[in-house]
């Protein structure tokens, strides 16, 4: 008996869930902004017609130009010789830059491409001293290597910074 009670008075009060309520005031609508085409920015300033598209066209091209100048700088350091050594100099490792394949091989990589052992050298070294060595040439190589790759790099990380920085990312 209290259940029908109930359920009479949802339906003579007016009350639905899928009805908005007479009673309750709407607040007005307000449209949101992604200032994508030259809304208003932050400040009340607005930058005309697309201003806000131009931003990200500007954006676009300098992510480009960036990107260009990385593989010029690849090709720059896949270029050079980079030089690994052991045994004081007698072992000498030439290692060379291999920039990244995306999407196939994401990650650079160093090839040796020549080695050079002193002749009177060999004649004297064991086997397990020279391979010992030629291990070690190759990871001063690939040290070298990689603190050439990351001293060319720096400058394209700056201006990057400066790009994301503009977003509202990493400085």
């Amino acid at each position: 008996m209290k259940f029908q009670t109930a359920i009479a008075l949802c339906f003579t009060s007016g009350v639905s869930a899928f009805a908005p309520s007479l009673n309750t005031r709407i607040a007005p609508t307000t449209s949101t902004s992604l200032d994508l085409f030259g809304g208003k920015k932050e400040g009340g300033d607005s930058k005309g017609p697309m201003g806000g598209m131009m931003d990200q066209l500007a954006m676009f091209k300098k992510a480009q130009e960036i990107a260009k100048k990385k593989q010029e700088l690849d090709k720059e350091i896949a270029a050079m010789d980079i030089i690994g050594k052991a045994a004081d100099g007698k072992i000498k490792v030439t290692v060379q830059y291999v920039p990244a394949q995306l999407p196939t091989n994401p990650s650079p990589g160093y090839d040796a491409v020549a080695i050079d052992i002193d002749e009177d050298y060999l004649k004297e070294v064991s086997s397990a001293d020279l391979s010992a060595a030629l291990v070690e040439a190759l990871r001063d190589g690939e040290t070298s290597a990689t603190k050439v790759v990351a001293e060319k790099y720096q400058t394209l990380d700056k201006e990057l910074g400066a790009i994301l920085g503009g977003m509202g990312g990493a400085p």
